[in-house]
């Protein structure tokens, strides 16, 4: 049996390069989630990467006392107490320039 997706449903399916999880948790969103999702999609937009970067409002991590928290895939690289000014520089040198940012991630490598 043929377990491939057929040609069309694959052409529906958008390819990115990098997937990015915003959590929406009960405590990450008072802490600045929605200021932090929305930082991403300005950046995102003036970097020209919004076809490159999905971008995605998750449920919570299980971290709460790192919020806002936020996952970067491929990886994960996790990064925690994210602001729009960290945003900016995920989307900098991460996202543009390859190389995750360590003072911000939760675990560093």
């Amino acid at each position: 049996m043929d377990t491939s997706s057929p040609d069309w449903l694959a052409a529906l399916s958008p390819n990115f390069r990098f997937r990015v999880h915003v959590c929406y948790g009960k405590n990450c969103t008072p802490g600045g989630s929605p200021e932090v999702f929305a930082a991403f999609q300005v950046e995102l937009i003036r970097a020209g990467l919004s076809s490159e970067v999905e971008l995605i409002a998750s449920t919570c991590r299980s971290r709460c006392e790192l919020g806002p928290s936020v996952n970067v895939y491929p990886g994960p690289v996790m990064y925690g107490w994210m602001t729009p000014e960290g945003v900016r520089r995920v989307v900098t040198e991460h996202l543009i320039g390859g190389t995750p940012v360590s003072d911000l991630q939760i675990w560093p490598d």
